[in-house]
């Protein structure tokens, strides 16, 4: 590669890699809010060490999106930049055809739109197993009771419990209400003006103060009480690590699994298996057109770029901007609804990286003409 090359890659890469810091950081925060809407996670518990766990767990599934973007966001501000300080006019004055410029663009595209696809298909699926066992089987059993929210009712260990307000300063919950389940079926209700978590024979106790409760007896026996205090002790979470399903998969996996439901709904045809089947389809199709929506970006990003004006930032961030706006919005529209054979399918999903490629390639001609 010659100087020239690394000079332009290296102009491109320090936006590119910007870009990557903030896209990932603000996909990875989204993908652990929705994991704290369904999961108790103890964020106040976590350390840097889980946060960075989380992030190397949830990026391979952004790559598919994050390596175009950034890399097409790259391309177009450093494109910008050669054109606002004339650097294009003088590689042109100096005998450099600007195809001569473009084309180690796009073999990067090539390799990313390489390195995505092997992520996707080989450490994707790892990190999301090993993403469900931290979520769901690690961090759930770090929670305890002071790191619930004040104001909703959640569930703890079998228990549901709301808590009122935390007074930190003592370490004891206030307004607290639990509901209790019991061995004969029925369940028991506590409400106490306040609450302490202690220790006792090696088990954690909730001693509950100034008691009001309804516990459950025999048959429809019920039997209102109060108490000063009392203690209940505090039940173990029990953790359950759901079915990663398809995420999980790579595509081996998805296509052996693919004729699998297409050989079930020949013999007995249903809405779920064909649900699912479609399902199945749409995963494998992104699998195998996702990725190479980098190559296909920079394709036509490139040469575009390289033909930027004297307006320079302004007009390539405009460029770069609509560039990605047609291709979503192509891949939005080109998805299918309904099921289909599978070569079909996936062939919907290339309509976007197809006509991205037969652009570029046109651009990429008539680049070097005025």
């Amino acid at each position: 590669m010659g100087i020239l090359s690394r000079y332009v890659l290296r102009q491109i890469a320090v936006p590119s890699l910007l870009a990557v810091a903030v896209v990932a950081i603000l996909g990875v925060a989204n993908e652990i809010q929705e994991e704290q809407r369904d999961t108790i996670l103890p964020l106040a518990q976590m350390t840097m060490g889980d946060l960075g766990r989380l992030v190397m767990y949830f990026l391979p599934a952004l790559v598919g999106y994050l390596i175009p973007i950034t890399y097409m966001l790259g391309i177009m501000l450093a494109f910008g930049r050669f054109s606002h300080d004339n650097e294009i006019v003088a590689m042109k004055a100096a005998g450099i055809p600007i195809k001569r410029i473009v084309l180690p663009i796009i073999l990067v595209g090539a390799v990313l739109s390489g390195a995505s696809f092997w992520i996707q298909d080989r450490i994707h699926p790892w990190a999301v197993r090993r993403a469900d066992e931290f979520i769901h089987g690690e961090l759930p059993l770090r929670a305890t009771l002071e790191v619930l929210p004040t104001g909703v009712i959640q569930e703890y260990g079998g228990w549901r419990i709301y808590i009122g307000k935390k007074d930190p300063a003592e370490g004891t919950l206030e307004k607290i209400v639990i509901l209790k389940p019991e061995e004969n079926g029925g369940a028991s209700t506590y409400y106490a003006e306040s609450a302490k978590i202690s220790k006792q024979n090696g088990r954690n106790m909730l001693e509950l103060a100034n008691v009001h409760f309804i516990q459950s007896g025999e048959g429809n026996d019920i039997m209102p009480l109060r108490a000063d205090t009392t203690s209940l002790p505090i039940p173990q979470i029990k953790t359950r690590i759901p079915d990663s399903g398809r995420n999980a998969m790579n595509l081996r996996q998805l296509l052996s699994n693919e004729t699998t439901l297409a050989g079930q709904i020949a013999q007995t045809p249903s809405e779920p298996a064909k649900l699912e089947l479609l399902k199945v389809r749409r995963d494998i199709a992104d699998r195998l057109s996702l990725p190479f929506a980098c190559l296909a970006v920079s394709l036509a990003a490139a040469p575009l770029g390289a033909r930027a004006k004297r307006s320079g930032r302004s007009y390539t961030f405009a460029v770069g901007f609509s560039v990605l706006l047609i291709y979503y919005v192509l891949q939005m529209l080109v998805e299918g609804h309904s099921l289909q054979p599978l070569w079909l399918t996936v062939l919907r999903l290339w309509v976007p990286n197809l006509l991205f490629c037969l652009a570029g390639l046109f651009f990429l001609w008539r680049v070097d003409r005025v």
